[in-house]
């Protein structure tokens, strides 16, 4: 009888100490909504940020749906395609998108609490996929600040380096 006790309490300490490491394990993960000619333009920067300890999981906007409620969330794309635009509209509004859309138009968004509550939902949005990636290039101060404190990054060892 004390066997099995033991036998249980090993395996709840067990469980107790892998589980949740798992779990947050699977919710450090930045879910990249981005189309093939985005992802292109993206790949430096998507390799800087693996390198430097950030998972990065690139999802097509039409598999938006299977991703909506991640904790954190980074749209990237111009707003020449549907389901892109739809998407940044959906997270900055209608005003902004149609500022987005005319020639030359680049920006960044960082928004909270967009499809569920204490997610992040990090936008770099523009004209066309062009100036989508201009924008992130032009605002790595801020996107960087913002995914430090997401991942809990710091400068040194294993913290996020310049870009």
């Amino acid at each position: 009888m004390k066997l099995q006790v033991k036998a249980v309490m090993g395996c709840v300490m067990i469980l107790m100490v892998i589980l949740p490491a798992a779990l947050v394990q699977a919710e450090d993960v930045m879910k990249l909504v981005v189309n093939q000619t985005s992802l292109s333009k993206a790949q430096a920067w998507v390799d800087f940020l693996k390198k430097n300890e950030i998972s990065v999981d690139p999802v097509a906007p039409a598999d938006f749906g299977k991703v909506k409620s991640n904790f954190f969330i980074t749209i990237e794309g111009g707003m020449d395609d549907p389901a892109i635009q739809k998407l940044v509209t959906e997270v900055v509004g209608s005003a902004e998108a149609d500022a987005l859309s005319k020639p030359g138009a680049k920006k960044m968004f960082m928004k909270e609490n967009v499809w569920q509550p204490g997610q992040k939902v990090l936008v770099f949005a523009g004209s066309n996929a062009d100036a989508a990636a201009a924008a992130r290039v032009d605002s790595r101060e801020a996107w960087m600040k913002h995914l430090k404190a997401w991942f809990d990054l710091g400068e040194g060892p294993g913290g996020l380096k310049a870009y």
